[in-house]
């Protein structure tokens, strides 16, 4: 009856990473080059219509830094239970104060006003969920890129 399926393929050629049809090569600096001043000193991140945070990129110099003296500075044991992971939390908020957190705009603590300073971030990370939103923009390379700010003039 029928010979076999004379239309298009149902699979086309992929144009992908190995096709022989690949023009362009991956340009890696381009890819993943970062601005470290701007790792360092933060860029600025909307929360919400006009509330917005200063973050530094975690594992920035300043950052590592800062850790190494607080682990050292309180000789902290991390195998030794809820005592060191409290203490493990305490140092991770004031290092992610100092280094992290580095200002903030239009925020409120509890219905009021919050000015920044470094007790102030201290405060306001100590709320799980807010450090955690923190922690993942400063994680995020994308946010730190030259092209990416390049491409969008920002600060």
């Amino acid at each position: 009856m029928s010979e076999g399926w004379r239309g298009p393929p149902l699979f086309p050629p992929r144009q992908g990473f190995f096709s022989p049809h690949r023009k362009k090569k991956m340009d890696i600096f381009a890819a993943f080059a970062t601005d470290e001043t701007l790792e360092t000193e933060g860029k600025w991140f909307p929360l919400s219509k006009k509330a917005k945070i200063r973050v530094a990129r975690s594992g920035n110099p300043n950052y590592v830094n800062a850790l190494r003296a607080k682990m050292k500075e309180n000789q902290l044991d991390l195998s030794t239970g809820d005592e060191a992971d409290q203490l493990a939390e305490e140092i991770l908020i004031d290092v992610m104060a100092e280094t992290i957190l580095l200002g903030w705009e239009h925020l409120e603590f509890q219905g009021k006003p919050i000015a920044y300073s470094r007790d102030s971030a201290r405060t306001l990370l100590r709320v799980k969920d807010f450090r955690k939103k923190v922690a993942s923009l400063s994680e995020g390379f994308e946010s730190f890129r030259l092209k990416a700010e390049e491409d969008q003039g920002n600060d």
